[in-house]
């Protein structure tokens, strides 16, 4: 009996299995048939980002003694009473922001594609810094600083991509690739002389007075790995795509002062780079 019951739940699975696709084929109406086909597509996206950065810390930079007057911008303290200055954690926090461009698509085999999308991507980011204040008594106090860093990208993205084959109206991709990139809001240096505690310029070897950028100045281009998953959505009209990726930035983009004398801002970071996280709607 057991066996009889267990040969016919075996047979009734076998019907669905071959049942369900045939159900599905004969309902399902497949779009832009011959749309893999065609040589070139073309088309625009829209995408959600979120930008930071990778930290990486000059080591032991908690005991890097720094003077008083490495702090940027108005101090919340006494100058004239501060011995030194001690950053004693960065972290970078991210914000959110968006991206626009246009897509250009080469058709290169079966599966594979070669893609072009210029873009301009908005967002800014946050370094927050805490900092110990230690005074000529002795005494230490905790102040935070925060440093915004507003940044807009020009993008030129080119990857390949790796079409899976399509089922019914639905197909999967991954790609990845490399990204040129322009900061169009990266800030401009602001120098001026690093001062000792009487207010007078502190010279070099040389006699030369010592310049710092009285700033977090970063490069303006950069490059970048980009690695990423996708799934494409045909109807009668064109063919959207939807995907996420990430981008790692390649190159180190924090600009310094002159005989390497850095301020707060740069004292903890030995190479800083962008990254970037995105999820994408691309209409083709």
């Amino acid at each position: 009996m057991l066996r009889k019951t267990l040969k016919t739940i075996a047979i009734a699975l076998m019907l669905s299995v071959i049942a369900i696709p045939a159900q599905a084929q004969r309902r399902t109406v497949r779009y832009l048939a011959n749309y893999e086909n065609e040589p070139y597509h073309f088309g625009f996206l829209l995408a959600y980002n979120q930008m930071m950065y990778t930290i990486k810390a000059v080591e032991g930079y908690q005991n890097i003694a720094l003077p008083a007057n490495s702090w940027p911008g108005t101090v919340p303290f006494n100058i004239a009473n501060t011995q030194s200055l001690y950053v004693y954690n960065i972290e970078t926090k991210q914000t959110p922001g968006f991206t626009v461009g246009i897509l250009g698509s080469k058709r290169l085999g079966r599966y594979f594609d070669l893609r072009f999308i210029p873009t301009l991507s908005f967002s800014d980011r946050q370094l927050k810094y805490d900092i110990a204040i230690l005074d000529k008594q002795g005494n230490t106090e905790m102040k935070h600083l925060e440093k915004a860093i507003f940044t807009t990208f020009v993008e030129f993205p080119l990857n390949i991509k790796y079409r899976s084959k399509r089922y019914n109206n639905i197909g999967a991709y991954v790609f990845g690739g490399i990204n040129p990139k322009l900061d169009l809001a990266s800030q401009k240096k602001n120098t001026i002389y690093l001062l000792d505690e009487q207010g007078e310029p502190i010279l070099d070897e040389d006699g030369t007075p010592i310049t710092i950028i009285n700033n977090l100045v970063t490069k303006r281009f950069d490059m970048a790995g980009e690695l990423g998953v996708g799934f494409d959505i045909y109807n009668q009209w064109f063919r959207l795509g939807i995907e996420i990726k990430m981008s790692y930035g390649l190159l180190d983009v924090v600009k310094r002062g002159s005989n390497d004398k850095p301020l707060i801002y740069t004292a903890p970071i030995e190479q800083l780079r962008n990254k970037m996280f995105q999820l994408s709607f691309l209409f083709e």
